[in-house]
């Protein structure tokens, strides 16, 4: 035996997508031919259907060609949501990917998305990347939302630009996925502090939170979170 790596390629998992179609090979056709649907790209040769790239595979190219084209591959993101339990560290890799790419261009509806499905993942897959999560997270402008009003006083609001979508300013992702919040509350003391101390601000401006993100904010924070 050898431990050599074998140049074969994994075999592809498969998610259990087909193509929404009757397809039939015409009479005296050879070789394979290509069927391309929503739910993916496959090969048919000899009465068998093999899978290509399926709608996940699509959706993940997408999102890290354009961050904000993820609803261009619905069907895979679906797909990763109801199966968002067997989400594994590459999937993890790959949604952070997604919601950083999102932020940097200002797409709160992306982001919104991203964040939903890290919610829905394994709290121990979420802890392998407890450094990355936390460049993300510490940040008022990523977690809060401001109502900008005429009487709104910008002196406490973090330094340098702050993303606007209307009449709001800050992405608000602890207002949009506050599950997500709450799940990072528990990877360590540091992220439990930042989420109390985010939780507090959205009190105090005024954004409904659930009862267990305002029951975390009145146990005190302590090292602020940053810009």
């Amino acid at each position: 035996m050898t431990d050599a790596p074998s140049d074969k390629p994994s075999p592809k998992p498969d998610r259990g997508f087909r193509p929404d179609v009757n397809y039939i090979q015409p009479e005296g056709s050879k070789g394979k031919s290509l069927v391309l649907t929503p739910e993916g790209i496959f090969a048919y040769e000899g009465g068998k259907m093999t899978t290509i790239a399926d709608a996940v595979d699509f959706f993940w190219a997408t999102v890290a060609h354009d961050p904000r084209e993820w609803n261009a591959g619905l069907k895979g993101y679906d797909w990763l949501l109801r199966n968002a339990a067997e989400a594994d560290r590459e999937d993890v890799r790959r949604t952070l990917g997604w919601l950083e790419g999102a932020i940097g261009l200002r797409d709160r509806t992306a982001a919104v998305a991203a964040c939903r499905y890290l919610a829905a993942m394994p709290l121990p897959m979420l802890a392998a990347d407890h450094g990355r999560l936390t460049a993300i997270f510490n940040s008022r402008k990523v977690g809060m939302v401001w109502q900008l009003t005429p009487d709104l006083d910008k002196r406490p609001l973090p330094s340098g630009p702050i993303p606007k979508f209307g009449n709001e300013a800050g992405f608000g992702l602890i207002r949009a996925v506050p599950e997500l919040y709450l799940k990072l509350a528990m990877l360590s003391p540091e992220m439990e502090s930042i989420v109390s101390l985010l939780a507090g601000e959205a009190i105090r401006y005024g954004v409904s939170l659930p009862p267990e993100l305002v029951n975390l904010a009145a146990s005190g924070p302590s090292p602020s979170a940053t810009g």
